[in-house]
């Protein structure tokens, strides 16, 4: 299924705005699938890649570059900022991979007081698991969602024990562990009724949406259609039916769950 090239119009920047932001490698094949599983779920939004990357031949300083990550987040705050003066209450949400999930956060940080995105869904994310995200959820209105996998060893285990992370730290990553228990209790700090940091570990009903896993499971367009469409349509992950497609729970605000086919629709309320 190829992309669709007219995802940027007026008639769909209406209804909502999400923002793709690649990992360390740059626009490639792999936020493109991001992209085809939206389109699969009929998420009716404006929907872009922002490369904030040098492209592959600078990968490291892709990964390691606070200045690069600055100057993007900026650019990337500065386009959320311009899409709500003219739309202040449609859904924005951003969608990092990796490098990109890590750019999730940075961006979400420096947006101006008063002005926030709705969420942000950060998928194994090269960002040490003790970053202080208080900052970034507090520029949301529903919260952060980290999907993370253990089996992500190589990349964000070896990987940034060597390379580092986004953030500059020797360490395995929030994508593989998920967040330290220290973040999530100055998170839960913000307010019982604040937005909210939700730790989506990898489990085996993933596998069924050809997660497998690893490091770029997360970006499968089926798992993309049935994990991640559901929450940027106001949804929310809750549990798993046995067939591996989640249930949904409504959101505080109005809420959507994707369109499934015709021999899905059963599994997901």
């Amino acid at each position: 299924m190829s992309i669709p090239t007219n995802l940027m119009t007026p008639e769909r920047l209406e209804q909502g705005y999400v923002i793709v932001l690649p990992g360390i490698e740059g626009k490639s094949f792999l936020n493109r699938k991001i992209v085809r599983g939206l389109v699969r779920a009929d998420v009716p939004f404006g929907i872009e890649i922002h490369d904030w990357t040098y492209g592959l031949i600078g990968y490291v300083v892709n990964l390691r570059s606070q200045r690069r990550h600055r100057e993007q987040a900026e650019i990337i705050a500065e386009k959320i900022a311009r899409y709500r003066e003219k739309h202040s209450t449609q859904p924005v949400y951003l969608i990092g991979h990796s490098g990109g999930g890590a750019m999730t956060a940075f961006t979400l940080e420096r947006l101006p007081v008063g002005l926030r995105a709705t969420g942000g869904l950060m998928l194994v994310p090269a960002l040490s698991a003790n970053y202080d995200l208080v900052p970034a959820l507090n520029q949301t209105e529903r919260g952060l969602w980290n999907f993370s996998s253990w089996a992500d060893a190589f990349m964000l285990g070896l990987g940034t024990m060597l390379l580092g992370t986004c953030d500059g730290k020797h360490q395995s990553s929030a994508g593989m562990t998920g967040f330290a228990t220290s973040v999530h209790e100055s998170c839960n700090h913000i307010g019982e009724h604040q937005p909210r940091l939700r730790e989506v570990p990898y489990r085996r009903e993933m596998f069924h949406d050809r997660n497998f896993g690893g490091h770029f499971g997360p970006v499968s367009p089926k798992f993309v259609q049935h994990w991640l469409a559901p929450i940027v349509l106001g949804g929310e992950v809750r549990s798993c039916s046995d067939s591996g497609t989640p249930l949904m729970a409504s959101a505080t605000a109005p809420s959507r769950t994707a369109e499934s086919p015709p021999e899905e629709r059963q599994r997901v309320r």
